[in-house]
């Protein structure tokens, strides 16, 4: 038995642990992932396995499912990349040079440059549509493929190249699987409008026969060419077949209910920042904080686990050294982050964390 992730942020430690300790890979499971290289923008790896290979390597440069350090065929895939391209050193002098330059062009975006995208905006896209690429080439025949994507509702805002693009991506993933349902946390990120399309029961010979690899890394060629958000539709016009009515049915019942559990999220989120006052159960503190990690980079590092009200640096009253108090939104995501910086170690080896509520 085999699966594969692959994954560019700042969870792949978690999802690493997820492989391991909670789904039953049985004798001779092995998991396989792909992550951006820490020298070219990614996090590094801090939990290694022999049950689990890591592959370093930037997911728009394989050029196919082939190039996957992957020995065969997997059961199950997991697909929730970003792009952190833009963090890497050389591009970050060049947003800096942007930032500075008195002949920067009106428009320039350095965020793009992990990718490289002509159109910021459709980086996200180009991404999405490469994990289906090289995943589905991958998946064994009745295997389950589930990826990360973004809803924030139906309404008279929404766009028509949005909608008609979204058609097309959950269509393709409709066609070829018994079954797809989404999944969004309860607990975690309720009010974000993110959440999981989760595809079981993968109808292999059939996307073979479409030639949909092909397709898709045409369609991937064009969305990064396009310079306007309006004309991704045409960029993918090769999944237009799939854009069918009994599929906008499905497709609407789906994302309705992810709208309905963010409604829910963010009623909550409301009332929280409403009440005007700070839990403790929400406060996280950290100590030692190394000097190294300044402020703003103790927010990059935890804002990924939830909102945050604000950080706050407090020195050590005797002697030298300091202390951070992380005020998060909601006591979940505060839980979240302890889990990671005491557990996972996210910020290494000797810093640890506490709730506020337990000092």
């Amino acid at each position: 038995m085999g699966r594969l992730a692959w994954h560019h942020g700042s969870y792949r430690d978690i999802m690493i642990r997820a492989f391991l300790d909670g789904w039953e890979l049985g004798d001779g499971g092995t998991g396989y992932g792909v992550t951006l290289p820490f020298e070219a923008g990614g996090f590094p790896l801090l939990l290694h396995d022999l049950r689990f290979h890591v592959q370093a390597s930037n997911l728009m440069e394989l050029q196919s499912p082939e190039d996957l350090e992957c020995p065969k065929l997997v059961d199950v895939i997991m697909a929730d990349a970003q792009d952190l391209g833009r963090r890497s050193p050389a591009n970050q002098r060049a947003k800096r040079r942007n930032k500075t330059s008195k002949n920067a062009k009106q428009g320039d975006d350095s965020e793009a440059a992990g990718i490289g995208a002509a159109c910021a905006t459709l980086g996200i896209w180009a991404l999405t549509f490469q994990e289906i690429r090289l995943g589905l080439g991958m998946l064994q025949e009745g295997g389950t493929f589930f990826f990360r994507f973004g809803w924030r509702g139906r309404g008279d805002q929404e766009e028509h190249w949005y909608r008609e693009a979204i058609l097309r991506l959950l269509g393709l993933v409709i066609a070829f699987f018994k079954e797809v349902f989404p999944f969004k946390s309860e607990s975690f990120h309720q009010a974000d409008p993110c959440f999981y399309v989760v595809a079981a029961g993968f109808q292999r010979q059939g996307y073979e026969d479409a030639m949909l690899e092909t397709r898709l890394k045409s369609a991937i060629q064009s969305i990064i060419a396009c310079e306007a958000v309006g004309d991704l539709p045409e960029c993918i016009q090769t999944l237009a077949e799939f854009s069918t009515p009994s599929n906008h049915q499905r497709i609407d019942e789906l994302l309705d209910t992810v709208s309905r559990v963010r409604a829910i999220g963010l009623s909550s989120r409301t009332t929280v920042e409403a009440g005007g006052r700070e839990s403790p159960e929400a406060q996280l503190i950290i100590r030692p904080v190394p000097y190294h990690l300044t402020m703003p980079r103790l927010r990059q590092h935890m804002e990924c686990y939830g909102k945050i009200g604000y950080i706050r640096r407090r020195s050590h009253a005797v002697g030298v050294g300091a202390d951070a108090l992380i005020q998060f939104v909601q006591p979940a995501h505060a839980k979240m982050a302890l889990e990671a910086i005491n557990d996972m170690k996210v910020l290494g080896e000797t810093v640890v964390a506490r709730l506020g509520k337990s000092g």
